[in-house]
């Protein structure tokens, strides 16, 4: 009788680095499906809600800024009345120019206290907004100083060099 030799070849070390790569796949799909699913029914990323609604509140506090322009020349920037001023503009401007931002943000503008929750996220963005709008190289300090005039100058003195030779 023959016997046949059967050749096994040992698959462990190579199963091993396959089921990583299996495993690395399954969840890089699984990722993706989850993000994918998310798009689908419509869930947001807070961070980006959140970064969109304090966009439309500086750009609004900004616009209130520049509907003010007038009263902060004659009153200066930290005066209510033109912190008042500013509020009511930018409240405006933001709850026409932005309403889908607001209502991502949780801001119903049919709730009641709708108005209140809008100008108290305004009067928290104002500080901001004024600090990057009174640094602004396009804006001029309220008291620029003139500059002397040649006649007020100090008078200099003429400066000797010593030159040494050596």
């Amino acid at each position: 009788m023959a016997t046949t030799a059967h050749n096994l070849v040992d698959l462990t070390p190579i199963t091993s680095a396959i089921m990583q790569i299996v495993a690395a796949l399954l969840l890089a799909f699984g990722t993706w499906a989850i993000q994918r699913f998310g798009q689908w029914v419509g869930l947001k990323n807070d961070s980006a809600i959140t970064a969109a609604f304090d966009s439309a509140l500086q750009k609004a506090v900004t616009f209130g800024l520049q509907q003010s322009h007038e009263l902060i020349k004659q009153n200066g920037w930290d005066h209510v009345s033109v912190r008042d001023a500013t509020l009511a503009s930018a409240g405006t401007y933001i709850a026409s120019r932005f309403p889908d931002t607001l209502k991502n943000a949780g801001l119903d503008p049919t709730a009641a206290d709708f108005d209140e929750k809008v100008k108290d996220a305004l009067d928290r963005a104002f500080p901001h907004a004024v600090a990057v709008a009174a640094a602004s190289p396009a804006t001029p300090p309220a008291t620029a100083p003139n500059p002397p005039e040649q006649k007020d100058l100090p008078v200099q003195g003429v400066a000797q060099v010593n030159q040494n030779q050596g």
